[in-house]
């Protein structure tokens, strides 16, 4: 039997601790159940959106039980998201569809998910300031994980990595993915994220500065500090505040806290490139 493609990104030397993927051992069993079935890994992305939708509305609906359910739901939807990647790379059949698919589904769920929470809080206070807040935070937890996405494939590639691009603008389809949705997802992909790829790459540069043509890979140390920003970090802290019974405070938390860490990141960054 020939030897299996790997499931992870990064080669073994150059893996690190990534606060984020708390749900890749749950993962990792979902591939191998999988791996030789009929499943593809687009329908475990639609199945991530489903449940992502699914928690959106539990929030909506408000309650106690509710949050919990859809808390619950964040995980599920974790640990589909961790799978649908490492599905296609076991298989040795990696997807710009996929990748474009994928991404555009998780800022859907993350716009229902923070809309939602919205809603039961104005229907709880009356006003429609909460729904400016989940405008405000959607945007801000959007940049912040795109912090950690940055600087993971700068370390991808720094690794001989030839699947990641730190400008998706130069992205070619795969033999076997569908040139037609490709481009089609290629072009929402960069209306949602290119530009935030671009800010990533400007503040990077300016804190660097001068570097080399490629920016210069962080450290194990730094890369496991971004997941703190990660888009499972993100949903995981979501369900934290569910559990306590204030799921719409994490709003608070990325416009505040978050915030205030992807500063001293910046910082850190800029403190280690010039030792």
């Amino acid at each position: 039997m020939p030897a299996q493609p790997p499931i992870h990104k990064l080669p073994d030397r150059a893996r690190f601790f990534d606060i984020s993927d708390y749900a890749r051992p749950v993962a990792r069993l979902i591939v191998s159940t999988l791996l030789y079935t009929r499943v593809s890994p687009i329908h475990l992305t639609i199945a991530f959106t489903v449940a992502g939708l699914s928690a959106a509305g539990l929030f909506a609906a408000g309650g106690y039980a509710h949050g919990l359910l859809a808390g619950l739901l964040l995980l599920v939807k974790s640990a589909l998201d961790a799978a649908d990647g490492s599905l296609s790379r076991a298989r040795g059949r990696p997807s710009r569809v996929g990748r474009y698919l994928d991404s555009v589904c998780d800022v859907l769920v993350n716009l229902a998910v923070f809309e939602g929470l919205a809603w039961a809080e104005s229907a709880r206070t009356g006003s429609g300031w909460p729904f400016a807040v989940a405008a405000m935070a959607l945007a801000i937890a959007t940049l912040e994980g795109s912090v950690f996405h940055y600087y993971y494939i700068v370390k991808r590639l720094s690794e001989g990595d030839t699947t990641s691009l730190l400008d998706e603008r130069e992205a070619l389809p795969y033999p076997w993915d569908n040139p037609g949705l490709t481009r089609i997802l290629q072009l929402a992909y960069l209306v949602i994220y290119g530009w935030q790829d671009r800010l990533m790459a400007w503040l990077d540069r300016l804190v660097t500065s001068p570097q080399p043509p490629r920016p210069p890979a962080p450290s194990h140390p730094y890369l496991t500090a971004t997941t703190a920003l990660g888009l499972g970090t993100q949903l995981l802290i979501i369900a934290v505040y569910a559990v306590l019974g204030h799921p719409y405070w994490a709003l608070y938390f990325f416009l505040g806290p978050g915030l205030a860490y992807w500063g001293l990141l910046l910082i850190v960054r800029k403190w280690t490139a010039e030792i």
